[in-house]
């Protein structure tokens, strides 16, 4: 019965897509097939194979190429000037279908939202990302940067498996600035289970993502798939709304402040969950959006981070010299102390270090719209209803605008070079630009520089690269493994 449904559904897509021939995207290069369309390119993929069939379309097809899936058309862009065009688009910011696929997690929240409730959203976030903010952060970074390195240095001179070590130290980073819980210090199963739920949907939903089949509701509902999904996704939203409502009964309690003190007389941080109850008193937002945002934060400054810093990690240790020179500038930069925000801004070779890391791994490779509004990219005509993919990892390595591409070149980002507004875009761009890059930023120096001033890194094999896959951020198939030498003396 279930795999008649399939074929039934399958069938009729197919006759849709022949009676919509002579679609306006249909004259652009891209793996046809009659009334099929691409389809069989993508059947039996995986995230790897995904990954190397972008790559491959991208370099055969040129700067623009369709897929078709049934019905579906989708416009896949990587030259900068097409990136503007879209990205800059006032009206067309909706999200693709991929991303619906979050929203039983995130609700509508600031990273699915679009029109009105968009625009009220940013509104209200936008101050949560002020630099006074920011600056109330730094310590909750500067602790999480400390303890990485103290279990580093406890540990001694060994090698270690990069992205889980990082994924908790974000993780933790994220969970304390955004609802004021310190994750790393709750040993309680509601606590282990959050951050372990946090960790498997991803791997669920990329798993729906690369099966078509599973893109209808009534048939990923009945499947194992959606049955693991619905436990984890109820353990994530439990905890994280008896966060907001402790959170929302202590400022009761205490009044709404900077800070509030636990049972043992400890002052406890602001966290951004603080901001949103206070814009809830104002009747901006109710709990129900409160909660959206919440999950939002934990979803995109998590993994999005943890990725970045171990692809940066990888990168130093494999570079001694671009490693000694950031050793180097913190040394004269920051010294022996505790760095501060402003500290943090001075580093600026190691903020180049970060932009050529993101220039070569961006966190999200690429992002992907629905279109709502009929546009013009030069003499095409982009109807609404269509897709748009902006290959994020494409337009980053094109040798014209980024010579010796797949080299690693920090200096790139300190010689002055004029490039295209939207020729590096890893927090994306136009009104849907990332908002909460200055924090991502921010987080990824306090960690490297208390990493880099306390250790020297040695890559487990000189040159080597791992092989990439196509996931909700990117990822590499191979564990990265970095060994940590404990310098004679700290800074």
């Amino acid at each position: 019965m279930f795999w008649s449904i399939i074929l039934a559904l399958v069938l009729l897509g197919l006759i849709w897509t022949v009676i919509r021939e002579g679609h306006p995207l249909d004259k652009l290069p891209g793996p046809k097939r009659p009334v099929v369309g691409s389809i069989l390119e993508f059947i039996g993929s995986n995230p790897r194979k995904l990954f190397e069939l972008q790559r491959k379309f991208a370099k055969f097809y040129g700067d623009r190429y369709v897929v078709r899936i049934l019905k579906r058309r989708i416009l896949h862009v990587h030259n900068p000037n097409d990136i503007e065009v879209i990205l800059s688009h006032s009206k067309n910011i909706s999200k693709s279908l991929a991303y619906s696929f979050l929203e039983p997690w995130l609700g509508t929240g600031l990273l699915l939202s679009t029109g009105r409730k968009w625009h009220s959203r940013r509104k209200i976030l936008t101050p949560t990302f002020h630099f006074n903010i920011l600056k109330n952060f730094t310590p909750v970074l500067e602790e999480k940067s400390t303890n990485l390195v103290r279990y580093l240095r406890q540990a001694g001179r060994r090698e270690h498996d990069l992205f889980p070590l990082i994924s908790d130290v974000t993780l933790y980073a994220i969970c304390e600035t955004a609802m004021g819980t310190q994750l790393d210090q709750d040993k309680s199963t509601a606590s282990v289970e959050y951050k372990q739920a946090i960790l498997q949907m991803g791997t669920l939903l990329v798993e729906r993502v690369t099966k078509f089949w599973l893109h209808n509701d009534f048939i990923f509902q009945r499947t194992a798939i959606f049955q693991k999904y619905d436990k984890i996704l109820n353990k994530v939203h439990s905890f994280a709304d008896e966060v907001i409502l402790e959170r929302k009964k202590q400022r009761t309690q205490n009044g709404a402040c900077d800070e509030t003190e636990d049972a043992v007389g400890k002052k406890k941080r602001m966290a951004m969950l603080d901001l949103l109850l206070e814009a809830e008193s104002k009747g901006e937002i109710d709990l129900a959006g409160i909660r959206e945002e919440v999950n939002t934060f934990m979803f995109e400054g998590h993994d999005t981070t943890a990725t970045a810093l171990t692809f940066g990690l990888m990168l130093l240790a494999d570079h001694e010299e671009v490693q000694e020179r950031v050793r180097e500038e913190i040394e004269r930069v920051v010294g022996s102390r505790v760095p501060t925000m402003t500290d943090l801004g001075e580093l600026k070779y190691l903020e180049a270090v970060i932009k050529e890391t993101l220039r070569l791994y961006p966190s999200v490779p690429f992002i992907a719209r629905t279109i709502t509004e009929d546009f013009m990219l030069g003499d095409i005509m982009v109807p609404k209803n269509s897709e748009v993919a902006v290959h994020i990892y494409d337009v980053h390595r094109r040798p014209e605008i980024y010579p010796e591409p797949d080299v690693f070149k920090p200096e790139r980002f300190l010689n002055g070079t004029t490039r295209h507004n939207y020729a590096y875009v890893p927090f994306s761009a136009g009104p849907r630009n990332c908002i909460g890059q200055r924090f991502a930023m921010l987080e990824m120096k306090s960690i490297l520089c208390e990493v880099c001033r306390n250790f020297k890194l040695l890559p487990r094999t000189k040159g080597w690269r791992p092989a990439l896959v196509s996931d909700l951020v990117l990822r590499s198939t191979d564990h990265i493994y970095v060994t940590f030498e404990p310098r004679t003396s700290e800074l």
